[in-house]
């Protein structure tokens, strides 16, 4: 599974994003191969990742994406931060809004990333 990860980075550089309405972010993914490095699951496999918007109105983004066997399959386990830009205006619209866009933007990443893994979630 990491190959496919892997595979879907190297064709996938830059990512379309969800934001406002219909409105997407293109980001730059930088991603590192991962394997049995957390000490509570020997066993996953996974990448570390981080992107960059192209506007800098969107916030960066680092996570671990990790996978973990679950009976027959496999899911994808996405663990991240950001920090919201435009230091108080930025917080204060992350509080109203923007951490339901960031979920928003995650579930349609993970979608993307299981639609092109042939992985389910």
């Amino acid at each position: 599974m990491v190959d496919r990860l892997q595979n879907f980075f190297s064709q996938h550089p830059k990512l379309q994003v969800k934001t406002l309405g219909s409105s997407t972010a293109s980001v730059a993914v930088q991603y590192y191969v991962l394997f049995d490095w957390l000490s509570t699951a020997p066993h996953s496999e996974g990448v570390a990742l981080a992107w960059r918007p192209a506007w800098r109105g969107f916030p960066s983004f680092g996570a671990t994406l990790t996978l973990q066997p679950v009976g027959d399959t496999t899911e994808l386990v996405l663990e991240g931060s950001y920090e919201p830009p435009a230091a108080a205006a930025g917080r204060f619209f992350d509080r109203v809004v923007g951490r339901k866009l960031a979920a928003r933007t995650m579930d349609a990443f993970l979608n993307q990333l299981a639609d092109n893994t042939g992985d389910g979630r």
